[in-house]
């Protein structure tokens, strides 16, 4: 079986997407044996940071973008050096914004590439929350968690849609429309499969079991591996609510998640995204 890189903006679905292809027989890899100490356990900014302490890869001059809120590049050479020592029948995710030279490592060392994208407004009004409290279910607190506790509500929509310096957390942050666009360019490149958060959610979240069922179909088609009998009766396990990034999980929850007036300036912020990306009213 082929290895599987889950790509994803952050609170688009990662998990969601994660519990899908465990349906196929994978395993995520720092969990399961195999696990490399010292390697990412996601692709993250926070965890990539970290893991370059201990790197003694030859580098060679190529940069790759990892993480998707602040800028940040890693050697491509380091790159696919973790990428090669995950084992087969494993996945890994991260947050990756798009760059043509991730493109050949990933058919190189035999993946299948995915990647999620969510409604723009869930986006935001799932991130705020989780921001300020990701410790409690992940590994490690959110590197914008002290910057944010200082923050009113009102501050932290605009922070993280303006962008600007996390002051606590040393690091620049980007506005979210260049967050978001450099993840939608995904969307074409012909060897990733592009997943919408609303199309995989099923009937918990506020989808159907309909759209559900063809998506996990394309999964199979994109990964090799057959669609077995009971898979889609195994399908509502997909909606996890003891996952570690869980915060509401359905389509239209961001909009009973702030007030009247915050909502009103998300919307007019993420107008541009939604078209770009594709929400209409009818896919909402």
């Amino acid at each position: 079986m082929k290895r599987l890189l889950i790509n994803s903006l952050p609170k688009s679905g990662t998990h969601l997407l994660a519990k899908a292809v465990e349906l196929f027989g994978y395993k995520e890899y720092f969990t399961s044996e195999g696990y490399v100490e010292g390697t990412p356990i996601f692709f993250s900014y926070k965890h990539v940071k970290n893991s370059l302490k201990n790197a003694s890869v030859k580098k060679k001059g190529v940069k790759i973008s990892i993480g998707a809120l602040t800028p940040f590049f890693i050697d491509s050479a380091i790159l696919h050096h973790w990428l090669n020592i995950i084992p087969a029948n494993r996945y890994t995710w991260g947050h990756i914004p798009y760059t043509p030279t991730l493109a050949p490592i990933i058919k190189e060392l035999n993946y299948s590439h995915f990647f999620i994208i969510r409604d723009p407004r869930a986006v935001v009004a799932s991130q705020i929350p989780f921001i300020l409290s990701a410790g409690e279910k992940m590994p490690g607190r959110h590197f914008l968690e002290d910057d944010f506790k200082d923050m009113s509500p009102a501050d932290r929509l605009n922070f993280f849609l303006e962008g600007g310096d996390a002051k606590k957390a040393g690091v620049k942050i980007k506005s979210f429309q260049e967050v978001y666009r450099s993840m939608l360019l995904w969307k074409d490149d012909p060897n990733c499969l592009f997943i919408r958060f609303e199309e995989l959610i099923g009937e918990k979240g506020g989808g159907t079991r309909e759209q559900q069922n063809k998506i996990m179909k394309r999964i199979s088609l994109h990964i090799g591996v057959p669609v077995e009998k009971n898979t889609f009766i195994k399908s509502d396990k997909i909606y996890d609510t003891d996952s570690r990034t869980f915060v509401s999980g359905r389509i239209d929850g961001w909009k009973t998640s702030m007030d009247k007036e915050l909502r009103k300036v998300l919307c007019d912020y993420c107008e541009p995204l939604c078209r770009e990306a594709g929400y209409t009213e009818e896919n909402r």
